[in-house]
């Protein structure tokens, strides 16, 4: 005991060397790779199935990701389309209005008399489009029995005249009213008759005393006559559908289909032309005998 004492040092150096020789015999031996094998063989399976649910998990987090941030893109992409969408359809309306007054504007620069460009505020809905009132009124030089006209492709045709008058709006009574009465002649044969509306709903004219010895066709133009003091002569009018004998049988009547589309109208031109009182007081004076 007393030379374990003495040499306690030595002793344990030889005793952990021992210790260590022995760890290491024991760990490179076949018992021990028996037992780490046997280990393995049970916590494998385990540490699989880990694995692949640690996996399938991540992706299908990722294709939620993924999945939101597509969904986000498409709602952004859906509202940049629809404000696309808005601004093409203001820029066409903008583009629609310009090729109009551009229109009107050259209806205007061809006309020898002075004029006023109008747009139309309303369509009386009391009496189905009988009358039509403009932005326009006795503080723009507007008169009642003016003539009012509106684009027709390259030409001007007539809309109707001016029946009342207020200070910023106008009232006007259509041809296709039955209780505007209008001198025309067919443009190419030069028969006379007196235009007027067909029916109190309808969108046709009608024109009267037409001789009944003309050969009229569908497609001939209808034009104002000039007479009557109120219309200048030339404009167009519409043009014949179909001719019928009158009642009386002395005469012949013929449907018209006006150039002018009263659903679709939006802007006019009032032509600032004084009516010739004389004849509008004779024919006034003709129709009270």
């Amino acid at each position: 005991m007393d030379f374990f004492i003495k040499h306690k040092t030595i002793v344990l150096f030889i005793l952990f060397s021992l210790f260590c020789f022995i760890s290491l015999s024991l760990q490179s031996s076949g018992v021990t790779n028996v037992v780490e094998g046997a280990g393995n063989a049970v916590i494998f399976p385990f540490q699989k199935f880990y694995h692949a649910v640690q996996t399938n998990i991540s992706l299908l987090w990722s294709g939620f990701s993924q999945l939101r941030n597509a969904q986000e893109e498409l709602e952004k992409t859906r509202l940049r389309l629809q404000q696309y969408e808005s601004v093409a359809e203001e820029l066409e309306e903008i583009k629609r209005e310009n090729e109009q007054l551009r229109n009107l504007l050259g209806l205007k620069q061809r006309l020898k008399y002075d004029t006023v460009l109008a747009t139309i505020i309303s369509k009386d809905p009391d009496n189905w489009f009988r009358t039509i009132i403009i932005n326009r009124g006795s503080s723009d030089g507007i008169e009642v029995n003016m003539p009012v006209v509106a684009f027709f492709g390259d030409e001007k045709a007539i809309v109707g005249k001016i029946i009342e008058v207020r200070g910023s709006i106008s009232r006007i009574l259509p041809i296709i009213s039955p209780d505007l009465k209008i001198g025309v002649v067919f443009q190419e044969s030069r028969y006379p008759g007196l235009l007027s509306g067909y029916s109190a709903i309808g969108k046709l004219c009608v024109i009267d005393y037409v001789d009944k010895t003309a050969t009229i066709k569908p497609g001939d133009i209808v034009i104002t006559s000039g007479q009557g003091g109120v219309f200048p002569q030339g404009l167009l009018v519409g043009v014949a559908v179909k001719s019928f004998p009158s009642e009386s049988g002395a005469f012949q009547r013929v449907l018209v289909k006006p150039y002018i589309n009263f659903d679709l109208i939006e802007n006019v031109v009032v032509i600032k032309k004084e009516p010739d009182k004389e004849i509008l007081k004779l024919i006034q004076d003709e129709s009270q005998l």
